[in-house]
């Protein structure tokens, strides 16, 4: 009886130590989870935004060749040569910069959709 007693003992020790493994592994994982959704909600986001900006730049864009359209005209690109008294070099490296920056944003729009 002794023998027995001592087996069911340690059968249910067992099982503590299992359920306890078994739990801890499922907070670890509700734990991993909730950082995984935050990640997934913050890219969502993100892209988001520069869903939102390059649509308003194709807004933008297409509203610029409507103009053109409409007067026939061909606007000048802006280089970093062309430093007259109207157009200074400040406004060049600024207008630069912010042609860079639309064109990255353009160029990241379709991500999801590639994927």
């Amino acid at each position: 009886m002794n023998k027995k007693r001592l087996a069911i003992i340690g059968v249910f020790v067992l099982m503590i130590f299992g359920f306890g493994v078994y739990f801890e592994s499922l907070q670890n994982d509700s734990k991993s989870l909730k950082q995984i959704n935050k990640l997934n909600f913050d890219t969502r986001q993100y892209q988001s935004v520069i869903n939102n900006k390059s649509h308003e730049l194709e807004i933008k864009l297409q509203q610029v060749k409507t103009y053109e359209r409409q007067n026939r005209k061909k606007t000048a690109a802006v280089s970093p040569v062309a430093n007259s008294h109207c157009i200074g070099s400040d406004f060049v490296e600024l207008f630069n910069q912010q042609t860079a920056e639309y064109e990255n944003i353009l160029s990241t729009k379709h991500v999801n959709e590639m994927r």
